[in-house]
């Protein structure tokens, strides 16, 4: 007896080509977690997978589980949304590279993490939805920051005003067209970035490795404005200004008490009001250095992606 078809949502992470006709995909699925398998006649398709096993498309999935291989079977794939800013803009494309490159180091097969999968979802729909708030147009004026989230903390800018949106039933909202077209410039970086950064601070959390900001490694002191501070990868928390000095320790990532506060406040925030975080130019470059150095330590290799944006 074959094997009953399962279904799962889906995300693209890799595909590469097997023989003439078939490819290998791998996913992060809900309830599954990362999963790889054959798409037979997958570059032949014309109706099947045509247009659907790009990377970073999120997917309805329906496979087949093998009793001889790790591989499952994959029957048929609806897509569910392509993400096609991402291939539009190469800002964007590189941040999802980031979050697609973290999310292959730090999983293994079948492995199920629905809050993983949640995670994923929001850094590459906000990534995909950048275009929003990068470039500014002067018929939109400033805005304070949606659903009543503040920013005012040290570190924080506030969120940039955006542009109405139009809203259909079971679509994605309406995207106005920027006068803009230059995607190379400075705001779109900053935003990515300022999504990366957010994103890694839940990523660690969510694979049991949340960073201590609340209090010194070494005395316990919860944290003070009146401190200075730096993050010690090892220990994976911050370490106030007079432990470091009467231990005389020089290998610990400078951290601003701004920022120290608002990646805290980004810990403690659900998905959904995450984006309302905006961390000032100076934040993002400390971020960005103290989460890349931990990274390097936790999953003992280099996220190649993440150069572009240090």
């Amino acid at each position: 007896m074959s094997p009953a078809s399962k279904e799962t949502a889906a995300i693209v992470l890799d595909c590469q080509d097997h023989g003439e006709s078939d490819q290998i995909v791998t996913f992060f699925c809900k309830d599954i977690g990362r999963m790889t398998g054959i798409a037979k006649g997958a570059k032949r398709s014309q109706k099947r997978f045509v247009n659907k096993l790009e990377l970073f498309s999120s997917l309805r999935l329906r496979y087949k589980e093998s009793r001889t291989s790790n591989l499952v079977f994959i029957a048929e794939a609806e897509l569910v949304d392509s993400f096609l800013r991402l291939r539009q803009n190469m800002p964007l494309y590189m941040a999802a590279t980031v979050i697609r490159e973290l999310t292959l180091s730090a999983t293994r097969d079948l492995e199920g993490d629905d809050g993983f999968f949640a995670l994923l979802q929001w850094g590459l729909r906000t990534v995909d939805g950048q275009r929003l708030y990068t470039n500014r147009d002067p018929r939109y004026p400033r805005r304070p920051p949606l659903n009543g989230c503040s920013c005012a903390l040290p570190g924080a800018e506030p969120a940039m005003g955006r542009p109405p949106l139009v809203v259909v039933p079971g679509r994605h909202p309406a995207i106005p067209h920027s006068r803009s077209t230059d995607h190379s410039s400075l705001p779109v970086q900053l935003s990515v970035m300022n999504v990366l950064a957010l994103f890694q601070i839940k990523f660690f959390e969510q694979i049991g490795y949340r960073p201590n900001l609340d209090s010194c490694l070494r005395c316990h002191q919860p944290f003070s404005v009146d401190q200075e501070y730096g993050f010690d990868s090892r220990g994976g928390g911050i370490v106030c200004g007079r432990c470091r000095g009467e231990q005389g320790e020089s290998s610990l990532t400078p951290l601003s008490r701004g920022t120290i506060r608002i990646l805290a406040s980004a810990q403690n925030q659900p998905l959904h009001r995450l984006h309302c975080l905006q961390i000032s130019r100076s934040g993002l470059r400390e971020a960005l250095s103290f989460l890349t150095h931990y990274g390097h330590h936790l999953l003992q290799r280099e996220i190649c992606s993440l150069k572009a944006f240090l």
